[in-house]
């Protein structure tokens, strides 16, 4: 036996069940909805209409938004802070990267400025046993043997397979 239900799931329509009877729940939910929220802004337009008429609409509004400008632009500079931090603080960061590249550049250049005047008051010469190093000649020429000494000792502590 076969219900009037078992027929509508399973597509049938009876006569009495034409289109014109059925009702659309999600659309007269759908309806009410939207006739509250124009309900809703027809109040609140209502209200606003009876605290400022509006013949003298202009003028309230203009002096509402002349005593309010100097919070209106501290709020905005804030909610911009506020959603740019991450950048403002890495503008910041940069800078200071910067400013310190510069001292350290300028303390570089004092440095060199000061070594080179005293390098050029001393001989240098191409250090034995050490291909890519110079040392002042009067040092080497001072203690040679201690020279070699430090040298043995140096290539001992970097090869030390070779003894």
């Amino acid at each position: 036996m076969t219900t009037t239900l078992s027929l509508k799931l399973r597509g049938i329509f009876l006569p009495e069940d034409s289109p014109e009877n059925q009702t659309n729940p999600i659309g007269d939910i759908f309806s009410k909805v939207v006739s509250a929220i124009s309900n809703f802004f027809q109040y609140l337009t209502g209200l606003f209409n009876d605290e400022v008429p509006p013949d003298t609409r202009d003028e309230q509004i203009h002096d509402l938004f002349d005593g309010a400008t100097p919070y209106l632009i501290g709020a905005v500079v804030l909610i911009t802070c506020l959603c740019c931090w991450s950048c403002i603080l890495s503008c910041i960061s940069c800078i200071f990267v910067g400013l310190f590249n510069a001292v350290r550049s300028v303390f570089r250049c004092i440095r060199c400025c000061l070594c080179c005047g005293t390098r050029s008051a001393r001989k240098m010469m191409k250090a034995p046993g050490r291909p890519s190093m110079r040392l002042p000649r009067d040092a080497f020429e001072g203690n040679p043997r201690g020279y070699f000494r430090s040298l043995r000792v140096y290539v001992m502590t970097l090869f030390p397979v070779l003894l």
